[in-house]
This record gives C-alpha cells, structure tokens and sequence, in this order.
C-alpha cells in the first residue's frame, strides 16, 4: 500500500513537472497559455470551460518542447540514484522516479507507434508532434516516429535498468507484482489528475 501511493504521489508530481515544461517553452515561444496536472490550454481558463483552447488550438507544434525531456530526464535521474543511493528511503524514492516517469513515456509512445500500424490511424502524442516538426525541417518522412522511437529506447533501457538491480533482491514473481501496481498506480493517477486540473493551475505569460 505504500508502495501503490508512493507511485500515486511521485505520478501526479511529475506529471505536472511534464506540463510546466510544455508552459515555460510556450512562454518562451511567445504563446500566453495555462497549465495544470492535464492539458494545456488558454491562459486563466480550465479545461471545465466550454473555450478551454478557443485559442490554443491553433498553436503549431514545435521542437521547443520541455515537457518530454523533462520526464525523460527525471526518469534517467531516478534510474542513476537508485542504483548509487544507501539509504532505504532515499532508493525507494529513488525507484518510484525511475519507474513512473518510465512509464509516462513508454505506455503514449507505443500508441504513437502501433496505432499507425494496426489501425493506419494516427495517434497524436507530444513525442508525435515533434516528430512532425523534424518531418517538416528534415523533408525526411520517417522522421515523425524517430522521438517516439527514442522515448521508448530509454523509457525500457531505465526499466531494464531497474529489473537488473532489483532481482538480486526479489523474485521474478514479486517484481511483476510491484510492476502492476505501479502500473495500475498511473491509470489511477491519471483519473486524479482529470480533477485536479479544474482545480490548479499555471498561467504562463510571453517571457
């Protein structure tokens, strides 16, 4: 139980940590906007409002983007100091940093990849949209799947990482086991974040 809000507390944390940095690089882009523990959208107003992107829905996507890197950066920082951390506690942290901020990025990034191939749809996702960025720079069409591909390369490079180190001390069995917790942990998240996001936020003006 621990465990699971532990998993719970360290998701709604870094997800956040995900959205301002999608609100700083706006600002720094020029575009007024607001951010919470959700969605972007126009600057002082929540996603319960009928116009919550009257405005923001026009904004084009662009490779100035802080929101994955951050996750992504948080998730290699919690691999490296749970594999150099003594105390207890502080691998425990440690290990939820690594394991959700993994998980963030691994579980949209295999939508952005397989619903393509499996629909021919397009599943739009940050990693997606900066892809059509380098798409659009590049002329080189494969490019659109290249940051989805590389999310995915380090999101189970830290989860391997993590697996590794922790079946010296565990069996196969429990490890799966606090895998699906801390899976099930980011579903719950999410629902929590859906409320909190009517509830706080961050408006980001033109820096």
């Amino acid at each position: 139980m621990r465990w699971f809000i532990m998993c719970i507390a360290v998701f709604l944390i870094s997800i956040f940590i995900h959205e301002c940095g999608h609100g700083f690089a706006n600002s720094l882009r020029g575009i007024e906007c607001s951010s919470g523990f959700n969605r972007i959208g126009d600057i002082y107003k929540y996603p319960k409002d009928a116009d919550f992107r009257a405005e923001y829905s026009s904004v084009s996507d662009s490779m100035l983007d802080f929101g994955v890197p951050a996750t992504l950066l948080l998730a290699i920082m919690g691999t490296v100091v749970f594999y150099k951390a003594k105390g207890e506690k502080s691998r425990m942290v440690a290990l939820s940093l690594a394991a959700t901020n993994s998980i963030m990025r691994l579980i949209p990034c295999l939508f952005v990849v397989m619903v393509p191939l499996l629909t021919g749809k397009i599943h739009n996702e940050d990693e997606y949209g900066i892809g059509f960025e380098l798409v659009k720079v590049t002329g080189a069409s494969w490019f659109v799947y290249l940051p989805a591909l590389l999310s995915i390369f380090i999101s189970i490079m830290c989860i391997v990482c993590l697996y590794k180190k922790l079946k010296v001390k565990m069996s196969n069995k429990r490890f799966w086991d606090y895998g699906s917790l801390t899976l099930f942990s980011f579903f719950v998240a999410m629902i929590i974040t859906n409320i909190l996001d009517n509830i706080f936020r961050i408006n980001w003006t033109v820096r």
